[in-house]
């Protein structure tokens, strides 16, 4: 009878030892489940991670190649397919860019089977098919020339029609190296819109997040979790079949 009891209080202690480490993860992946049951709702894949740190344990890194062009005052880099307007991201998932020229109403940008027009802002007017483009300069008359693999030719209508263009005085658009000032932009930019919320919350819940370690420790709460239940239930029905005995 005492050795039944000994099992039964091994039992109780391991139910409450066992409650109590599982009720931290527990909190865990209600506090992330619920969040991401309402990911439309809070908008976690649009929110991006801003924390250094987070980004650090990521390994979300700043781009290093940059390739800008100069268009007037203003400057067009593409960095990790990514397409910038002096310091705001423009456009993601482009072509290679070719370069970029400003006229007096607008900036042409150029891209390997592309055309896309800006305002002086920076803001999306069209972007419209052209093929086999080679590079893109501006005109003795602020006219916007292209250069193709086959001819140059030129619109002095706003990208509207074009022409064979003769006249040799074009200045092309070649790279060059951007002001600090925009390429630390770009830098802190890029890396900040990179990782969504969503994506660190399912890690959170899945205990990837913290590696290995936390997946197997996930998993270990999961089987506490089923060892707990058929603990309570033996408890319970322990106290039941007592209960009744009394009635008795």
């Amino acid at each position: 009878m005492k050795k039944n009891n000994r099992g039964w209080r091994f039992l109780y202690k391991s139910h409450r030892y066992a409650g109590l480490f599982s009720a931290v993860i527990l909190i865990m992946l209600a506090v992330t489940g619920i969040a991401l049951n309402h990911t439309e709702d809070l908008k976690l894949d649009s929110q991006m991670i801003q924390s250094d740190t987070i980004l650090d344990w990521y390994g979300v890194s700043s781009p290093t190649d940059f390739k800008s062009f100069s268009a007037g005052q203003h400057w067009l880099t593409i960095a990790n397919q990514q397409i910038y307007f002096d310091h705001s991201l423009l456009l993601k998932q482009q072509n290679r860019l070719l370069g970029a020229v400003e006229t007096n109403e607008f900036v042409a940008a150029a891209f390997s089977n592309s055309l896309m027009m800006l305002t002086l802002e920076g803001e999306l007017i069209e972007q419209s098919p052209f093929e086999a483009i080679v590079r893109i300069g501006i005109g003795s008359q602020q006219q916007v020339v292209i250069q193709t693999e086959t001819e140059l030719m030129a619109s002095d209508d706003g990208l509207l029609s074009w022409h064979p263009y003769h006249n040799k005085q074009i200045k092309w658009s070649t790279p060059r190296q951007p002001p600090k000032s925009i390429a630390k932009s770009i830098k802190h930019s890029f890396r900040t819109s990179v990782l969504p919320m969503e994506r660190v919350l399912l890690d959170i819940h899945s205990g990837r997040f913290f590696g290995y370690a936390g997946v197997v420790l996930v998993d270990i709460s999961g089987i506490l979790l089923i060892l707990l239940a058929l603990s309570g239930c033996s408890i319970w029905l322990k106290h039941k079949f007592r209960a009744l005995k009394l009635r008795k």
